[in-house]
């Protein structure tokens, strides 16, 4: 390959400077940008531009170039490029970039977290399900959850509960209730503090203690059995 086909810049991998490419303590740099990375051979005499497969590209007198003769690159300043772990010891930083440059960088390194959609429901999965990416059975799973887990849903999507999960790259997935077969689901949680009973809670929240059942029903409970810290949803 001649020095015209190689990029001007990489977007993975890099060209690195080495007397030799089998003694990797003589690497004196490691670049995204080829014109860097030729300026540091030039400065250093007897060493040589590798690309990723170890093949000299540069000097040129070092490959065999057809063609007019390329004009000399000047050295242009880098972007920053994060290291790979296995190149910390030798790499070499590339040319100082301006606090413009660190700021715009900074910008595409640090994305700005973003505010998920506050909850307008609760629920309470009925059985093992699979958390999907979209609301397709055949969406791919970003997790599973267990019997019981609670879910804060942020939107209700014909048969699908958008829920807040933080598995997925987006915060966000969905999971299946169809009929409500799969999730118990209501507008309130309730966190069970010392001294509480279903009877007082239901009280408390609903102003009838009789309709602990409504409560205990809602949850999947089999008894009227509570600890505290649970938490419950209410009607």
């Amino acid at each position: 390959m001649s020095m015209k086909e190689y990029p001007v810049k990489l977007t993975t991998g890099y060209y690195r400077v080495r007397e030799d490419w089998e003694d990797e303590a003589s690497q004196l740099g490691a670049y995204r940008l080829l014109a860097n990375a030729k300026a540091k051979c030039d400065e250093n005499p007897g060493s040589r531009v590798f690309d990723n497969d170890g093949n000299v590209i540069y000097p040129e007198e070092a490959v065999p170039v057809t063609g007019a003769e390329e004009a000399e690159e000047k050295p242009v300043m880098d972007e920053p490029e994060g290291k790979a772990p296995e190149e910390e010891s030798s790499e070499e930083k590339d040319t100082p970039v301006t606090d413009e440059q660190k700021e715009e960088a900074g910008k595409e390194e640090y994305p700005t977290a973003e505010e998920l959609p506050a909850a307008i429901a609760y629920g309470k999965l009925k059985t093992l399900m699979n958390i999907r990416e979209m609301p397709d059975t055949s969406a791919e799973v970003v997790t599973i959850y267990k019997k019981n887990t609670l879910i804060e849903i942020v939107e209700f999507c014909a048969g699908w509960l958008k829920i807040k999960c933080p598995e997925a790259t987006s915060g966000l997935a969905y999971v299946l209730n169809s009929a409500d077969t799969y999730a118990f689901t209501a507008s309130k949680i309730y966190t069970v503090v010392p001294g509480d009973n279903l009877w007082k809670i239901a009280e408390k929240e609903l102003g009838d203690g009789s309709r602990c059942a409504d409560i205990r029903a809602l949850n999947g409970l089999t008894s009227n059995a509570i600890r505290v810290g649970m938490k419950l949803l209410i009607p």
